[in-house]
């Protein structure tokens, strides 16, 4: 995740995550919240707070502290 430039945080479906044709446009900027083999995933408000706790923490908490 770039710390320097715009970030747009999508998140997908719970049971089947992004459709393919978001995915395909942007599979060089993207990534998954990695999780424990056999775990189903993580509730999608759990992983937003999750990836926004993340991209706060790169660009030092702006604002926050």
């Amino acid at each position: 995740m770039p710390v320097e430039e715009s970030v747009f945080l999508v998140f997908g479906r719970e049971s089947t995550g992004l459709p393919e044709e978001i995915l395909a446009a942007c599979r060089e900027r993207s990534f998954r919240v990695p999780m424990r083999p056999g775990a189903r995933s993580l509730n999608v408000s759990n992983a937003a707070a999750v990836v926004l706790y993340e991209a706060l923490r790169r660009r030092g908490y702006p604002g926050l502290i």
